[in-house]
């Protein structure tokens, strides 16, 4: 047994050896005989704090309280669930509520914003669509067609 042990006990368990565990209390009993001064200002200090609570009136929890706390608790997994449904209630506690809204929510600003920036197309003026129709066939591009026809 060390000082700091016993220190721990006292703080941990109070001033009563009777309440410190089994295992470590004739030792430390030991301890505590053979230099009391050393453990006489966390004695005291226990001795205070183990008395407030025992003058404390602690009122007894409400009939059912257990009950509903675990009613209420979630469910680490629901019994005979599959890994997918087990994964499923990892990653989406509370259903499905949050994450499809914030699914159509982003879809809708992306649609939003893709409708109202995109660039209008601009006709080119170097191709007619009978050249679009020959360049398409022969698997060209219009503009691109165009430039290597011209510097070609």
């Amino acid at each position: 047994m060390t000082d700091d042990r016993l220190h721990a006990l006292i703080a941990a368990y109070g001033a009563d050896p009777a309440f410190w565990p089994e295992d470590e209390r004739a030792a430390a009993e030991a301890h505590l005989a053979a230099d009391a001064g050393r453990f006489a200002a966390a004695l005291e200090e226990a001795r205070a704090l183990d008395l407030a609570f025992a003058e404390a009136d602690i009122p007894d929890a409400p009939s059912g309280l257990a009950a509903r706390i675990l009613a209420e608790a979630p469910q680490a997994a629901r019994p005979g669930a599959s890994w997918a449904g087990r994964l499923g209630d990892i990653l989406f506690p509370n259903g499905l509520r949050w994450p499809a809204g914030a699914t159509a929510a982003a879809l809708v600003m992306g649609l939003t914003a893709g409708v109202f920036t995109a660039p209008a197309t601009a006709d080119d003026g170097y191709q007619t669509a009978s050249e679009d129709l020959v360049y398409g066939a022969l698997g060209y591009g219009g503009f691109d067609a165009y430039v290597e026809e011209v510097s070609g």
